[in-house]
């Protein structure tokens, strides 16, 4: 309950007390004020507060005028400028898997993703084997490796960037043992993922760097074996147990999908 104390005199600021409803009285407004200006660590922190309160304003308004002459910075998703371009990339899911194939045997090898969370930029498809058998029982035949040829069946994912993908492979040639190839299927268009500097809208640029959702469901990859057998030297192929004798491979088909993290950097442009 709020009560004057003393009469009020013509120009006298009127005086307010709190009373309690049972006769107790608070401090008035003036006794509060003084008590929180009653010791110099009080007064220095009120002091210290009132300049970051006056300063903060000001420092904002006036941040640009700090900068160097023809400085300017740009920031937002909607800003236009110049930015540079970035890319980390992260293993987010590996598998193998093999098989022993004869020769002229297909078989495949089938791996499934799913998640729609990552960013996705491709996923590669190693094909190796290691030339077991490729020795024979005639030292003088002529070392011939295997051909594992691969295919790539998209048919199950739902979508890729085919310019640039490579879906198709095999172990080249002959005399290069033991062998491995690699595929690769782009889930972004034009990713290569080396940094550049651009000109546009930073939010634009992010958009460039999506996967839309390309990449998820099953990725078959059909290997075939052809295997080679080495000759001794002559004019003519030597048959029988003169040349190497290969029944087959053990073919091994590894899978990494790869997920991409963009980063559009503020910058600040200093005209020369």
């Amino acid at each position: 309950m709020l009560v004057k104390r003393n009469k009020p005199l013509k120009g006298q600021i009127h005086q307010l007390r709190y009373v309690e409803p049972d006769g107790g009285e608070r401090l008035d407004m003036d006794t509060i004020i003084s008590k929180w200006f009653s010791s110099t660590e009080q007064k220095v922190t009120w002091a210290i507060s009132l300049a970051f309160f006056i300063m903060f304003p000001i420092y904002f308004a006036f941040f640009s005028s700090f900068l160097p002459s023809g400085a300017v910075v740009i920031g937002g998703s909607s800003v236009t400028g110049e930015w540079d371009v970035s890319f980390q990339e992260t293993d987010i899911a590996t598998s193998e898997e093999t098989q022993f194939l004869m020769d002229g045997e297909e078989y495949i090898f089938e791996y499934t993703f799913e998640d729609i969370v990552p960013n996705l930029g491709y996923v590669e498809i190693t094909v190796s084997h290691g030339e077991t058998d490729e020795s024979g029982p005639n030292p003088l035949a002529q070392d011939q490796c295997d051909n594992a040829v691969g295919q790539m069946r998209m048919g199950q994912v739902n979508d890729f960037v085919r310019p640039g993908s490579t879906t198709e492979g095999d172990s080249g040639s002959p005399n290069n043992c033991p062998t491995s190839y690699t595929m690769t299927v782009l889930l972004m268009e034009n990713y290569t993922g080396e940094s550049y500097t651009d000109g546009g809208q930073k939010g634009e640029i992010e958009g460039m760097w999506v996967d839309n959702g390309f990449g998820r469901g099953e990725y078959r990859c059909q290997i075939t074996l052809e295997t080679r057998t080495g000759d001794n030297p002559g004019p003519g192929p030597s048959p029988g147990p003169t040349a190497n004798n290969e029944d087959g491979e053990e073919i091994t088909v590894s899978w990494r999908v790869v997920g991409v993290e963009v980063s559009v950097t503020q910058v600040v442009v200093i005209d020369a």
